[in-house]
């Protein structure tokens, strides 16, 4: 027990010293009480870059597999009377890694009513050389819609992991400036066109090129289109061909789309503002070849001399024939040695035939009015024929005349308000190709048309400027 000392003085403690004591341990309590926890913030969506960067990073991984390739991504369809897993088995994956996806999916798609068609892409791991085992599915890509996509991916523990990215979708004028090479369809494809815009490009230049004879590999060709398109840069869908111009047989012909006033209904017109739709079309099939013009020839079935009076257009059979020009249908019948055979009469005293037909198109009968490029039936071999093409003729006056010179009548050229509307609009259209053009002069990627956001005009920022 300590003992008193009288000498000592006693401690004694100040009371602003508690009171400061005692303030401190109530902050720190307070501080303990009301301070905030940590709230994970909700993650952001996955871009189409980000999933992209993931879905690499899990192939690379694989890399580091023993035994195992670099993984490849192998096109897969849904077969008739196949399972979903049935055709990921097809791949050369073990039944386990196949059951595993298909478990996985089953979370975000129906995976047991599955229709045959259905297309993903699988990435898979096949032994190195001299290894034994079996491959690996290190991921699989499905596509579910338009913008929408399910990425499976495999992790580093092995576990398979489901992700779904639905891309933004937005409308931008995209502007397609390159050359042919192998076909217009594959390097217009490139460039973000697709076959609708091909089609009206082929159909607006078939009165004034033989596609055939006249395109050859190098020559110069832009289309200006509205597309909706992914953040990735995939086309979902396309609008109308704005502006088309091709550099072949001498010379670029430029053709821009235009409504004149009073019509419904949109026309092309060259630089000058003259319609460029001809009175007839020069080649009624699309890609076709000529294959034996007008005139005196030997027979091939028949074996003498003989007068041929039209233009063959050899074609595979099934084919589309379009017609000529506007007009009513007078014909569409058997005709001996020319088969099937359709004869459209026109004004002015101008008819085209058609003939060898394999069949007649949907409606066309006697009577049936028609419009310059629609279907009116498809390339055969019936009647008296060597092989499926197209025999087509023209008529002026009751009389047969050769197509390849026939003097047609020319289309209407603009004038007043119509002409001065044309050339604001074609002086846009003209600015949008030069800035497209001027990009790739200075560096820019000749086949990137994801950025034509930043080449040209947005069809909202069009109608503004009309306004």
């Amino acid at each position: 027990m300590a003992q008193f000392d009288p000498r000592r003085r006693p401690l004694r403690f100040a009371p602003h010293v508690l009171t400061a004591a005692a303030a401190i341990a109530v902050a720190a309590l307070t501080w303990r009480v009301f301070q905030p926890f940590d709230v994970e913030e909700p993650k952001p969506p996955l871009t189409a870059a980000a999933l992209s960067a993931l879905e690499a990073q899990a192939f690379a991984s694989a890399e580091t597999r023993p035994g195992l390739d670099r993984p490849e991504s192998v096109p897969v369809k849904v077969r008739r009377g196949e399972t979903l897993e049935d055709a990921v088995r097809r791949t050369g994956v073990p039944a386990e890694d196949a059951s595993a996806a298909v478990q996985a999916l089953a979370s975000a798609v129906d995976t047991v009513n599955v229709k045959a068609g259905l297309a993903f892409e699988a990435a898979i791991a096949k032994p190195r050389e001299g290894r034994g085992g079996s491959a690996r599915l290190i991921g699989l890509t499905m596509r579910t819609g338009p913008a929408k996509s399910l990425t499976l991916s495999r992790s580093f523990d092995g576990a398979m992991k489901l992700r779904e990215l639905e891309e933004k979708i937005s409308d931008e004028t995209t502007v397609a400036d390159g050359e042919i090479h192998g076909s217009l369809s594959a390097s217009a494809a490139a460039l973000g066109a697709n076959s609708k815009v091909v089609g009206q490009t082929v159909k607006l230049f078939s009165h004034k090129l033989d596609f055939s004879r006249d395109i050859k590999a190098g020559d110069g060709f832009t289309m200006v289109f509205d597309r909706k398109v992914t953040e990735s840069g995939r086309t979902i869908e396309t609008g109308d061909l704005l502006f088309a111009e091709i550099d072949a047989k001498g010379g670029p012909a430029r053709f821009y789309r235009f409504t004149p006033s009073g019509s419904s209904t949109p026309q092309y017109f060259d630089e000058t503002g003259k319609n460029i739709r001809g009175f007839l079309l020069r080649t009624p099939v699309d890609g076709a070849r000529m294959s034996s013009g007008f005139g005196m020839r030997r027979h091939p079935i028949l074996g003498y001399a003989k007068m041929h009076q039209g233009i063959d257009f050899a074609a595979g059979t099934g084919t589309p024939i379009l017609a000529a020009g506007d007009g009513v249908v007078v014909e569409a019948r058997r005709w001996g040695g020319y088969g099937n055979w359709v004869r459209i009469r026109h004004s002015g005293g101008w008819e085209t035939g058609y003939a060898h037909m394999s069949r007649f198109g949907a409606g066309i009968k006697a009577g049936t009015r028609v419009r310059q490029g629609q279907l009116i039936g498809y390339v055969g071999t019936t009647g008296r024929s060597t092989g499926p093409h197209l025999h087509h003729e023209v008529w002026f006056q009751g009389k047969r005349v050769n197509p390849k010179g026939a003097k047609v009548p020319q289309g209407t050229i603009l004038g007043g308000r119509d002409l001065a509307a044309f050339k604001v609009q074609k002086s846009r259209i003209d600015a949008l190709v030069a800035k497209k053009r001027n990009h790739v002069e200075e560096g820019g990627e000749t086949l990137k048309t994801a950025a034509a956001e930043t080449e040209g005009l947005r069809p909202a920022e069009r109608a503004s400027r009309r306004g």
